[in-house]
């Protein structure tokens, strides 16, 4: 496992690394108002088909100071089921998508916005 971790700029350190757990954070901006990239993963079994896997949730926390000094909290987080069958080459299609998603400039706009 890589201990550091840089993402649009944003150095994550590793402060720990328990079983199903690790938090990298960076402290950049200020001491309270750190970025965190917290990963966790457990077993799971799909209720329907019954095959086992592995489910992660990656999840990004940025702490701000809005205009009244009051500390706040923004996240975004995905979760990621990956059963013992799937292929390489088929969960690569999956992975591939999904990043086009994210990258898209408009995914705001186009998705998270309009949904109710």
């Amino acid at each position: 496992m890589n201990a550091d971790l840089t993402f649009n700029s944003v150095v994550f350190k590793k402060s720990y690394d328990a079983q199903n757990e690790s938090l990298r954070q960076s402290v950049a901006r200020a001491l309270n108002t750190p970025d965190q990239m917290i990963v966790r993963s457990q077993p799971y079994t799909d209720s329907k088909t019954k095959v086992s896997g592995t489910r992660y949730t990656i999840r990004f926390d940025r702490y701000d100071l809005d205009a009244t000094l009051q500390k706040i909290l923004s996240s975004a987080y995905c979760v990621i089921a990956v059963p013992e069958t799937v292929t390489q080459a088929q969960f690569d299609v999956l992975v591939a998508t999904f990043k086009a998603a994210v990258a898209d400039a408009n995914l705001i706009t186009n998705v998270l916005n309009n949904e109710k």
